[in-house]
């Protein structure tokens, strides 16, 4: 009897030295997965990252996305040029041309995030040259900005009015239907998106004027949680101003439909 009970305790303990064998080899890929999730979210990208961004910090889109949400301290430097920028571009990102990269400073606490073209080497190589020398936390966009719009992530369209998608942004309301809004409590926030000359020439009694142009800087402006009516000074400038609110999250404004608003056939008040 004592061979068989030394052959059971012989296999109970190989059964346990087994177990925490697994469990350690469990708890070293476990571990390996976390530390390597949480490097890559700073550190690498999508599959689309080439051997040359590979050489340089990397931020992947949903990653860079994520910070934005969180509100953390980024300054995102887009050295594409002014023509594709005005296109588009990630909102609130900054056009900087590859010239004057290089006398940037970011604000204490502040991450740079570079954002290129990948169908510009030479910039992108030029970019990576002038960072190497800096001390600052710096990140290139994974995938250039390319990247980030195959990741469906919000951009700041010019708005086109012949492209679908910025068609689906606007959301238009009627003179007439507008005019049933004027008595209501609270009142309609009325945002005109005119030329500040324009606006001082004609525009609606009533009217907040935050040029276009300058509608993705003074954004904060806009009261949350108020009915938002918008208007240009035709329906060109008034389409373009539906689809930047909406492409800077605003999504319950309308826009006064056609070119007729700031006519006096419109029945509508008019200021000066």
């Amino acid at each position: 009897m004592m061979p068989a009970y030394r052959d059971t305790a012989r296999d109970k303990r190989t059964l346990l030295i087994g177990a925490l064998l697994i469990v350690s080899v469990g708890a070293y890929f476990i571990g390996k997965n976390l530390f390597f999730t949480s490097s890559d979210t700073v550190r690498t990208s999508t599959s689309a990252v080439t051997d040359e961004q590979k050489a340089v910090p990397t931020v992947a889109p949903d990653i860079l996305l994520q910070k934005i949400h969180d509100g953390e301290q980024l300054i995102m430097l887009d050295i594409r040029g002014e023509e594709p920028f005005a296109l588009g571009h990630i909102a609130h990102s900054l056009s900087v041309p590859i010239s004057s990269l290089g006398n940037y400073s970011p604000a204490q606490g502040e991450t740079v995030i570079i954002i290129f073209s990948e169908h510009d080497p030479d910039v992108f190589d030029a970019a990576k040259n002038i960072m190497s020398g800096k001390s600052f936390p710096y990140f290139f966009l994974a995938g250039g900005f390319e990247g980030w719009q195959a990741q469906d992530a919000p951009v700041i369209s010019v708005g086109d009015p012949n492209s679908f998608l910025d068609q689906s942004k606007v959301n238009y309301i009627k003179t007439e239907e507008y005019k049933q809004l004027l008595n209501q409590v609270p009142p309609v926030f009325l945002l005109d998106v005119q030329t500040e000359d324009n606006f001082k020439k004609k525009h609606l009694k009533g009217a907040i004027n935050i040029p276009l142009d300058l509608l993705e800087k003074r954004v904060s402006e806009i009261p949350a949680g108020q009915q938002i009516v918008i208007y240009g000074e035709n329906s060109f400038t008034s389409f373009r101003g539906g689809v930047r609110l909406f492409d800077l999250g605003i999504f319950t404004a309308r826009t006064l439909e056609g070119n007729t608003h700031l006519s006096s056939a419109s029945g509508l008040l008019l200021e000066p």
